[in-house]
């Protein structure tokens, strides 16, 4: 469930008045800048007409120009709400007359003073909502991704990338890794750090899981029949699951069928998670019925957390991803040299292979062949493609011996 409850709270003194607060200061922080500016230029005409047709100032005390004020400086800040005042009180002042029968204009010290009232007050609750705005703005932020992550997946614009992966022993690609993305209508093609924060915050975040391992399979089993069509090796897709996604009861079950609609092995699936699955309750015999089915499963950038080694000989891992950021560091600083050969070591002492995220030079290529990493990832070889790209670099990707030839798009 969503973390922003939309229920109204039970009654209780300070608790609810907190709540309407928080709810009235959302709904105007939330409102769009053409219909806020509408408001604040309605509400002024309004105090003015009011006051006009009552009989002036005199009549009644123009204390509705307070209205838009205080709305200007919960919306737009301490500048607007100052323009808004001062627009106020040229309104309340010398265009109210005391008596507007009469004819009679206001004194100038008298709309003077109340415009500095309006002035202060403005000021004053510009400077009281601005440590509330941040967490406002970013509830309001989370909610209409949310509906926008929600409208997405009803429109089917979330969709794969893959990346190919190097086997640095049998001198090919031998997979890829399904990278998920967002044809968003409006900002283009947005990477997950840009939306899964707020899925993985909500039950959105399963429907994402499920589009990527359905999707994944079912390129995975098209290029597998492409492959033995011309007699090339099959390659595996790795997916990527979340926390949340890999506990749930019915995963394991979800997966098996994915594999049997796209007539896809087992062993061409390969599930990654990341090392906080590792620390959950549950994981234990979520990670076993996955394993039960012949996936492979590999811990996504390993080196990063701080649980690894601790359950590593736990569960049933089969690869460790060595994280970019580890590998960015080879030829640079010494200690990442060190570490990422401490790592080998460690997952050939535990029978496990291991994969090097973010190979983007030649240097990292060659120290990660003198490290004995058993694959390689990165943009030395292959941006993320799109799925029509991959069928031409399956059916050209020959095994070879030699110096490796980078494929470049």
């Amino acid at each position: 469930m969503s973390k922003f409850p939309s229920a109204l709270p039970s009654t209780g003194g300070i608790r609810y008045t907190d709540y309407l607060a928080r709810t009235t200061l959302r709904a105007w922080v939330g409102m769009s800048f053409v219909g806020a500016s509408l408001l604040i230029l309605g509400g002024l005409a309004l105090s003015w007409l009011i006051v006009y047709t009552a009989g002036g100032a005199d009549s009644i005390v123009p204390h509705f120009y307070y209205v838009p004020i205080l709305f200007a400086a919960a919306r737009f800040g301490a500048g607007a709400a100052l323009v808004v005042a001062l627009v106020a009180g040229v309104l309340a002042g010398p265009m109210t007359p005391v008596d507007v029968t009469a004819g009679i204009a206001q004194e100038t010290e008298r709309w003077l003073t109340r415009t500095g009232f309006f002035v202060g007050i403005g000021q004053l609750m510009a400077w009281l909502v601005i440590p509330a705005l941040h967490p406002v703005t970013e509830e309001l932020r989370r909610m209409r991704q949310e509906f926008d992550i929600r409208r997405g997946l009803r429109h089917n614009e979330f969709f794969l990338r893959y990346q190919p992966i190097y086997s640095l022993a049998q001198e090919r690609h031998v997979g890829v890794e399904a990278l998920i993305r967002w044809r968003h209508p409006i900002r283009g093609e947005l990477s997950p750090a840009e939306f899964l924060d707020v899925a993985e915050d909500s039950t959105l975040i399963h429907g994402i899981c499920d589009l990527a391992l359905d999707e994944g399979c079912r390129q995975a089993g098209a290029w597998k029949a492409l492959a033995a069509e011309h007699g090339r090796p099959a390659w595996y897709v790795a997916i990527n699951l979340s926390a949340h996604d890999i506990v749930r009861p019915e995963m394991a079950a979800h997966v098996a069928a994915a594999l049997d609609r796209h007539r896809l092995p087992p062993e061409l699936l390969h599930i990654e998670l990341t090392e906080t699955v590792l620390a959950m309750d549950a994981a234990t015999d979520a990670l076993k019925q996955l394993k039960s089915l012949g996936i492979q499963l590999a811990i996504d950038d390993f080196g990063t957390g701080y649980s690894s080694l601790a359950y590593l000989n736990r569960f049933p891992i089969d690869i460790l991803k060595i994280d970019r950021q580890l590998i960015s560091g080879l030829g640079i600083d010494p200690s990442a040299h060190d570490l990422s050969r401490g790592m080998v070591l460690l997952a050939e002492s535990l029978g496990l292979r291991t994969i090097a995220e973010g190979v983007e030079t030649k240097e990292q290529l060659a120290i990660g062949r003198e490290l004995k990493f058993d694959c390689i990832q990165g943009y030395y070889f292959a941006r993320p493609l799109r799925a029509e790209e991959i069928p031409s670099l399956l059916l050209s990707d020959t095994p070879h011996t030699g110096h490796l030839h980078a494929v470049r798009y």
